[in-house]
């Protein structure tokens, strides 16, 4: 099967990908539950696993603070080409009589006993890991982070995968860890999930990884999704404007179950048609915003070290982000305040950019919590209420 082999690996570079590996089932065997390609496809033997590298230019324009919307543009239009690339490989795959799965990029979770649905969901191990399929096919290794580190692009990558039936030939594993230990990973944090200095092992493809001890699942949940966005340290944030009142609990029952309350109120999770519903349909929506408000664990580690280095500095000394009168995520102002919202968070905004009501447009929030935040500070400013007294 290396003519095949070598041909699935060319289309999905012709298709747009930066890199394509292949690896057997049986290779990552040995791996954790969302290792197992079989919860997709009984009777799969290969997965093609393939990644496309993010801009660097916006990236790093996102960590520094200056362009919020770029960067989210671009992981949007990379997403697509993944799955394009996926319908592709499917396709060549089946008109040889083979069966083929295009695998969700992202959202899709394996069944929790007791979750009715994502919004009580607190381990959140996907079906599918697209990072063990490109350990195990060569494209990289697990950094510090736990993300995928290819020696081409760092951890700058979103990737894809592919499972099909047919035997192909696998590649060469990445013998060495092209994560050097630095950890800047755990720096740029804000919600404190990567420990600095414990360590935990995960095996794969006979590799085992040394990555770091982490926070549960829940606490990531929290700083990604933007429910919790300042550094522990209080002088920087990611991109989200919104903070919890308390600093977050320390053990997992207690972060468990603030993430279930903040999902049951988020009204994202109220909107039947969202992205944790379908994720395909959501991305390819033209209208949908990939909203991105953190991942600064995997945007700070670029290939060069002097490069991470930068970043380290850059998020730093972003400062801090607060909501605009339309949506948008601007860079929080000198004299910026918190806002108590119905959500069970405060929201961030320089007050100047609210002094005029008509300013205030719910309807251009690309996200349903923000467009709800911003009718109900609307509703503060018709009222005629002072912002200041609902800090």
């Amino acid at each position: 099967m290396k003519v095949l082999s070598l041909q699935i690996k060319e289309i999905a570079l012709q298709g747009g990908a930066h890199l394509a590996g292949i690896t057997s089932v049986e290779r990552l065997a040995d791996s954790p539950p969302s290792g197992n390609a079989e919860t997709l496809m009984p009777g799969a033997r290969s997965v093609i696993s393939f990644a496309i590298a993010l801009d660097k230019n916006r990236t790093t324009s996102f960590l520094e603070k200056r362009d919020w919307k770029s960067h989210c543009i671009d992981r949007k239009a990379t997403v697509q080409r993944l799955y394009s690339i996926g319908d592709i490989l499917v396709q060549s795959l089946e008109s040889l009589g083979y069966r083929a799965v295009n695998v969700n990029i992202n959202n899709n979770y394996l069944p929790e006993k007791g979750a009715a649905d994502i919004t009580e969901m607190t381990e959140f191990h996907p079906e599918f890991s697209h990072r063990y399929a490109g350990v195990a096919a060569g494209l990289g290794r697990l950094g510090w982070s736990g993300n995928l580190m290819t020696p081409e692009y760092g951890a700058l990558v979103e990737l894809g995968s592919v499972i099909t039936d047919a035997v192909l030939d696998e590649d060469p594993l990445c013998e060495q860890n092209p994560c050097d230990g630095c950890k800047m990973c755990a720096t740029v944090c804000p919600v404190g999930m990567i420990h600095p200095g414990e360590s935990q092992t995960v095996r794969i493809a006979g590799i085992t990884e040394t990555i770091s001890r982490k926070q549960p699942n829940t606490c990531c949940w929290i700083g990604c999704t933007g429910y919790e966005g300042l550094s522990t340290r209080g002088d920087w944030s990611n991109w989200s404007p919104y903070r919890l009142a308390a600093p977050l609990p320390e053990n997992k029952p207690e972060l468990d179950a603030l993430c279930i309350s903040l999902q049951k109120s988020d009204p994202q999770m109220q909107d039947g048609d969202n992205a944790f519903e379908d994720y395909r349909k959501t991305v390819f929506d033209p209208e949908w915003l990939y909203y991105t408000v953190c991942g600064f664990c995997r945007s700070v580690c670029m290939k060069d070290r002097t490069e991470r280095l930068e970043n380290r500095k850059s998020i730093h000394h972003s400062g801090t982000a607060a909501l605009a009168p339309d949506g948008h995520h601007v860079k929080a102002g000198k004299n910026s305040i918190k806002v108590s919202t119905s959500f069970g968070l405060e929201v961030v905004i320089n007050p100047s950019d609210f002094t005029d009501i008509n300013r205030i447009l719910p309807s251009r929030g690309k996200n349903p919590l923000d467009r709800e935040v911003l009718r109900e500070l609307r509703e503060y400013r018709s009222a005629d209420k002072e912002f200041q007294e609902l800090t």
